[in-house]
């Protein structure tokens, strides 16, 4: 194999799938990127058992074949690499010769043939999104996700759903202690193939989905561009401006996101997003080892309390409009700083179905939302 590349447009696409390959250890086949050139471009694919992804590159074809590099230094090379023309070709000893004017490497790989090839993905259905849409819900839903590998909840729900005649897009994480809830208005070609069914839903890992926002990223200032989502029994395919991403799918149950949700609020609390972040950052301060802040609230104001028997107490008062009772329940610390993280609007909105009870402890579903971003809901639970 030999081919001939710009420099810029193939370290465009070597930075996407690189992605997939770097977290690998060097010794596994993951870890290499499989380079083949046909039909005057070069392909780039990275996979493992459960996720890939390929990116096409225009390039001078001199000797069609393959050769494999290993993905995290191939990036490394390119970036440093001035911009230009860039030979690349596999030897007859298996190693990869890329020769710049006066720069040479050689790089060892393995045989392209222990790759397997991407799989052919038949759709049972697809639709569309737009991708600014796609990389805001996933950092918003991304926090919220269970990170142990080894437990059922480690995924994040796409959750397709026909109500009132139009097509909606669920995309729902949780840990078991909270929760985000995404709402994604889909097109009228979303619903076509939806005839005869009610809803449709699939489970994607979180570690995958991690490397995909990371990809989409990438082009985010490239103007409006659409992502479209194809779905069998097996996989998830991604594809947008000529990079093709599939990861299997998950066979975990996933709780039913509805029943977090009450239908009724005897308690609705706004105040300043940028208020309330900067005040649990500084009662954070305080309640360090034990992440623990109190809320209680009147008709005018909310105050948070953090205590640490080590360091001391710490009290600060917000502005508020209440419609409902006073109250108190009590948060852990890190939940909310993630919340607010993840929203960007300037009004955060508090709901619960609050008894007002001193005497009972509450354990209901606390609900939050950014008023300028309602296709975003989270729940916290309080704590006991």
């Amino acid at each position: 194999m030999e081919i001939v590349v710009d420099q810029e447009a193939f370290l465009d696409g070597v930075q996407r799938v690189a992605t997939l390959a770097e977290r690998k250890n060097l010794v596994q086949v993951g870890s290499f990127i499989l380079i083949e050139a046909r039909d005057q471009k070069a392909i780039l694919f990275a996979s493992d058992a459960q996720t890939g992804g390929r990116f096409e590159v225009p390039c001078e074809v001199r000797i069609p074949g393959k050769t494999t590099v290993v993905g995290k230094k191939l990036h490394q090379l390119f970036r440093e690499l001035p911009p230009g023309k860039v030979v690349l070709a596999r030897e007859e000893n298996g190693t990869t010769r890329i020769e710049r004017e006066r720069i040479l490497y050689h790089l060892k790989g393995i045989d392209p043939n222990e790759y397997a090839g991407f799989p052919e993905i038949r759709p049972d259905y697809s639709f569309l999104l737009p991708l600014d849409v796609l990389v805001d819900q996933l950092r918003k839903t991304l926090p919220f996700t269970l990170d142990d590998d080894t437990k059922p909840m480690n995924g994040i729900l796409f959750h397709r759903v026909r109500e009132d005649g139009k097509v909606f897009l669920n995309i729902v994480g949780t840990d078991g202690h909270r929760l985000h809830h995404g709402r994604v208005p889909l097109g009228e070609d979303a619903g076509a193939d939806l005839a005869g069914q009610s809803e449709s839903r699939f489970i994607l890992r979180k570690r995958n989905l991690q490397d995909l926002a990371h990809i989409l990223e990438i082009d985010l200032k490239t103007g409006p561009v659409s992502v479209e989502v194809v779905v069998n029994p097996k996989y998830a395919t991604f594809r947008w401006g000529g990079f093709y991403y599939y990861t299997r799918l998950l066979g975990t149950p996933f709780p039913n996101y509805r029943d977090a949700f009450p239908t009724q609020f005897t308690v609705t609390l706004d105040c300043s997003r940028d208020l309330l972040e900067s005040a649990i950052r500084r009662v954070g301060l305080v309640s360090e080892k034990k992440q623990e802040v109190t809320f209680e609230w009147d008709e005018r104001f909310l105050t948070l309390k953090a205590q640490n028997e080590e360091i001391g107490e710490s009290v600060e008062t917000l502005p508020v409009f209440l419609k409902g009772a006073p109250g108190r329940l009590a948060f852990n610390t890190e939940y909310l700083k993630a919340l607010l993280q993840t929203s960007q609007g300037e009004t955060m909105r508090m709901e619960a179905e609050y008894s007002g009870d001193a005497g009972q402890k509450e354990t209901i579903p606390v609900i939050w939302m950014c008023v300028e971003e309602p296709q975003s809901r989270y729940v916290i639970m309080p704590l006991d």
